[in-house]
């Protein structure tokens, strides 16, 4: 029993040096630069939240996408007969080469009428 008193209070100083670890004084100040930082770049160009949106939903959704198409495309093809394999992993390359052109042309272009825009 008193083991278990023992170890309780070990826990409970062992949680109380950590949270002072955690909201150290250097930490607290990192924390309030940073996100005065984050709020100044937001505030000063509110088009930058669109972007990183944009950014991250293409990066999210299509790119990864992309990537487990051709995952699957691959294992696919791992157990065809060659004759298979060889064309469709050059059409598999070019193909994603392709996709990858338009989605750089896109954000070029879109990243220029959002600079005109603004």
């Amino acid at each position: 029993m008193q083991q278990q008193v023992v170890d309780a209070e070990r826990v409970s100083v062992f949680n109380k040096e950590k949270i002072k670890r955690v909201f150290s004084l250097d930490n607290i100040v990192d924390a309030a630069v940073d996100i005065f930082l984050v709020l100044f770049d937001v505030i000063t160009s509110p088009i930058l939240i669109v972007m990183r949106m944009i950014r991250w939903t293409v990066g999210t959704y299509i790119l990864d996408g992309l990537k487990n198409r051709i995952k699957k495309i691959i294992r696919w093809v791992k157990n065809k007969p060659r004759w298979v394999q060889v064309i469709v992993i050059p059409s598999l390359l070019i193909t994603t080469a392709i996709i990858l052109i338009f989605i750089w042309i896109f954000g070029q272009a879109w990243g220029e009428f959002v600079v005109e825009e603004f």
